[in-house]
């Protein structure tokens, strides 16, 4: 069955394929009759008159059909790099490897994965002649080969009946707008989502949680949230209670709360198959669970035992979902994390019996058949596709096999949340976090980047993967700060809080059976350096809770790629390993053990080193960062404004403004303040003031001048420091509602 998604934007090329079909839509231009075009031209494989060999695009494209689908291939040019396809381990630049599109729950994230939990297929073509980018909207299993089977060809492998596929030209900026323009505006989100947030599996119970935030306070470490795994409830039944672990969490909720805690809880999609359990008992009298063949519950196994699975493709089921998050919403819950929602499946029936059915195969004189054998057994649960295994059922009453839509799992769960809080509270920004997503899912949930483990390895991984993701579309992103599984180390934790500080998503978060990591589970030292690292996060939260809202309003990405910036500079294409924190800041996080220094690459202009104050040279270096340090610099014509860290985040207005800057010529950067949680911005009430710094010939000139918006501010001091290089300007001033203007000499 046909289907798309999203709507189309302008300068967007849209090729929708079926089995014997192609029609070719292009916005902002005439095409007078797509299908006699397409006749005169399937010899050149469904796309006719367009030039493919312009700059900035594959050497050929043509579509085949094939046995499972359809095969895309395009010839690349030597000087391509491909980059982007979302979560897939591996370097920026994707040539050379395979990679799929297909949502799965593993938690080894080794280099030998080809997918993991998110399919997010946008990819760019990047040279320094040109660019263009690629959305391939299709819910089912895609494959592909980057240049691996031949090197200068990538063939996409796609399984179905039917797809859409869009091609955008332009810079990597500008792509970067059409894909908002396509999947939709990253959500903005309220300003507590950027504080530091504390999780492990598990604090199981209430006086675990207050011991964890009180231990926060008692050492003056910033910290806004506080995360409830699975084990607070009872026998993991969603929407539930531990009645023993947690005999009052109304009083739970509200103790933390005048901590200044917001409290997270996570939400898995398996509802236990329990007579006499609310949600089950519903959830069959409403008829909204995923179908076997024969029209009988899909009935899988996950934490809870045997479950059922809501079908979030149908929107009644999304709706009766939604509405769920009532009760725990008046409790004061302030946010929700939606996992394992690939969905993640243990084990079925069916599968058990072909468990029973090797183990019968196992002999103790088999030597390595037997090895093999039981390797197979022991990895039954990572390895079997359950896609066959059952239906969902679509708005229109088409039922669909799981496999053909699995990837959209995760994506309609975050939907059915963020729709059924906006229902609840649709005066508040929602928070909610999701493992699995599909391209767009920004407009609904953030996305972090799952089970990850303790190694300096992951943390190279991650600092890569977080900048694919965000191609994709998806600004508001992070890991597991640490690692997820194995044992931290302390050096390894101060390292990874440091990457995590310069991330939207800043959670610390562990699994049950490990080291602890809270930030005082090592020594003094680590102690002190992850709390400097912190506060340094909150003190820069003027900076980058304006680079949110800009993200939010389809503008730009928070974390660029240096090669979504200078396209044209080939060194940027390797240079994966550190990238843009919103238009300023550069970012080189140390991922080695024992190191006490990095190589950086200084694209495009001079840098100031905001750890030194010295003025950098465009080009290579050597940075000294001892274990305390995180190499940081600040492009040249362009400011930072940051603040006096606090304790927890109330609002988003600031009652004192630094502003940091390294002006030769010109700059603006463009503040903007609101009450950080409601929806009240969406009427006027916020503030956005440009603060420009000019260079003039005996000094610079300072001029911040309200822009927009019927929020006004109080009386505060601002101070200046901004270098041209050569020499340094300081001032303090006060900035009142109308503005200020000065000269400094």
């Amino acid at each position: 069955m046909r289907r798309s998604f999203y709507r189309y934007a302008d300068s967007v090329l849209r090729v929708a394929v079926e089995k014997d079909e192609a029609v070719i839509y292009q916005t902002g231009a005439v095409i007078t009759s797509p299908l006699e075009e397409l006749e005169s031209g399937r010899a050149n494989g469904f796309i006719p008159g367009i030039d493919f060999s312009a700059t900035g695009r594959p050497g050929s494209i043509s579509i085949e059909e094939s046995a499972e689908g359809f095969v895309i291939v395009m010839k690349l040019r030597e000087d391509q790099g491909v980059f982007g396809l979302g979560q897939e381990i591996g370097p920026l630049n994707k040539r050379g490897r395979i990679y799929e599109m297909y949502n799965t729950d593993d938690p080894d994230h080794s280099p030998s994965k080809t997918r993991l939990y998110s399919t997010l297929p946008v990819f760019y073509l990047i040279s320094p002649e040109g660019c263009t980018g690629f959305f391939l909207d299709h819910a089912g299993y895609s494959k592909f080969d980057v240049a691996f089977e031949k090197r200068d060809t990538l063939l996409i492998n796609v399984e179905g009946k039917a797809f859409d596929l869009y091609g955008m030209s332009g810079t990597p900026g500008e792509i970067i707008k059409k894909i908002f323009g396509l999947t939709g505006k990253p959500l903005f989100l309220p300003v507590w989502s950027l504080g530091f947030q504390q999780s492990r599996w598990s604090y199981p119970d209430e006086e675990s949680v207050m011991y964890v935030a009180s231990k926060m306070r008692e050492k003056e470490i910033p910290c806004d949230v506080i995360y409830l795994d699975i084990d607070y409830m009872d026998d993991y039944k969603v929407f539930t209670w531990n009645g023993e672990r947690f005999p009052d969490p109304r009083s739970v909720v509200k103790r933390l709360k005048e901590m200044g805690f917001k409290v997270v809880t996570i939400v898995d999609p398996g509802v236990k198959a329990a007579e006499g359990y609310r949600v089950f008992e519903e959830g069959k009298r409403e008829n909204v669970f995923c179908k076997k063949e024969d029209g009988r519950d899909f009935r899988p196994a996950v934490w809870p035992g045997e479950a059922r699975l809501p079908d979030f493709l149908n929107s009644k089921a999304r709706r009766w979902w939604g509405d769920l998050y009532r009760e725990f919403v008046e409790l004061g819950i302030s946010g929700f994390w939606n996992d394992m929602n690939e969905p993640s499946i243990f084990y079925t029936a069916e599968s058990l019996a072909n468990l029973s059915e090797m183990m019968k195969g196992l002999k103790n004189d088999g030597g390595i058949e037997t090895d093999f054998l039981f390797g197979k057994v022991l990895s039954l649960k990572k390895y079997y596709d359950h896609g066959r295994d059952f239906y969902q059922v679509d708005d229109a009453g088409v039922r669909h096999l799981h496999r053909d839509v699995r990837n959209v799992y995760g994506f309609n769960m975050a939907r059915a949340v963020f729709e059924g809080l906006k229902r609840i509270r649709p005066e508040q920004r929602v928070f909610s976090i999701t493992r699995s997503s599909y391209a767009g899912i920004q407009r609904y949930a953030i996305l972090w980047t799952g089970d990850n483990e303790s190694q300096w390895e992951q943390l190279l991984s991650e600092i890569k993967m977080v900048q694919s993701i965000s191609l994709a579309g998806v600004s508001f992103t992070g890991c597991d700060v640490g690692g997820f599984g194995g044992n931290c180390h302390g050096e390894l934790l101060a390292r990874w809080t440091q990457f995590g500080a310069f991330l939207p998503f800043f959670r610390n978060h562990s699994a049950m059976g490990t080291r602890p990591q809270e930030p005082w589970a090592f020594d003094d030292e680590i102690e002190r350096i992850v709390k400097k690292t912190v506060e340094l996060r909150y003190s820069l939260l003027p900076y980058i809770y304006s680079v949110l809202r800009d993200s939010s309003e389809g503008n730009s990405l928070m974390i660029r790629p240096l090669v979504m910036i200078w396209p044209e500079d080939r060194d940027t294409y390797q240079a994966d390993d550190q990238y843009m924190f919103g238009p300023s800041l550069m970012v080189a996080p140390v991922y080695t053990l024992n190191a006490r220094g990095r190589h950086v690459y200084l694209p495009g202009c001079d840098w100031l080193d905001l750890n030194s104050g010295e003025i950098v040279r465009k080009g290579h270096h050597w940075a000294e960062a001892p274990l305390d340090t995180v190499p940081l610099y600040l492009k040249e014509d362009s400011l930072l404004v940051s603040t006096e860290p606090s304790q927890y985040l109330e609002s988003a207005v600031w009652s004192l403004i630094e502003v940091k800057g390294f002006v030769r010529n010109r700059t603006v950067f463009d503040l903007y303040e609101d009450d950080g949680t409601s929806e009240a911005y969406t009427r006027g009430k916020y503030s956005l003031k440009r603060i420009t710094v000019e260079k003039l010939d005996d000094g610079i000139l300072v001029d911040i001048s309200p822009q927009e918006g019927e929020l006004k501010l109080p009386a505060r001091k601002v101070s200046i420091e901004i270098t041209d290089g050569d020499k340094n300007y300081r001032t303090t001033l006060i900035d009142s509602s109308g503005g200020v203007r000065i000269s400094i000499k």
